[in-house]
């Protein structure tokens, strides 16, 4: 991360890394809790991920394409996060 405070794309990066640490606390013997665990890991890294490759699109379709990936992967991981301290799956102070 180059250090610009608030660079768009290290803060995406700094959430997934942020919700794989969260992750590893968790229950991970409770089926819930293991469910929404998993999710979260794939969805966060999947905001970062298509983020930086919309970054790096060429054409603007596939800007457009990536972008609304993001958008949508984040709107799941706020949702999560709501489902998870809704059914105090997690400490919320950690979330």
């Amino acid at each position: 991360m180059d250090g610009k405070k608030y660079d768009l794309e290290d803060r995406l990066i700094k959430f997934a890394v942020d919700m794989v640490k969260v992750s590893r606390k968790a229950d991970w013997t409770d089926y819930a809790s293991r469910y929404y665990q998993q999710q979260i890991i794939r969805s966060s890294g999947s905001v970062a991920l298509n983020f930086g490759e919309f970054l790096g699109a060429s054409s603007q379709k596939d800007k457009l394409n990536k972008l609304n990936i993001a958008h949508k992967e984040i709107k799941e991981c706020r949702n999560n996060l709501l489902i998870q301290i809704g059914a105090e799956l997690n400490d919320k102070t950690e979330l």
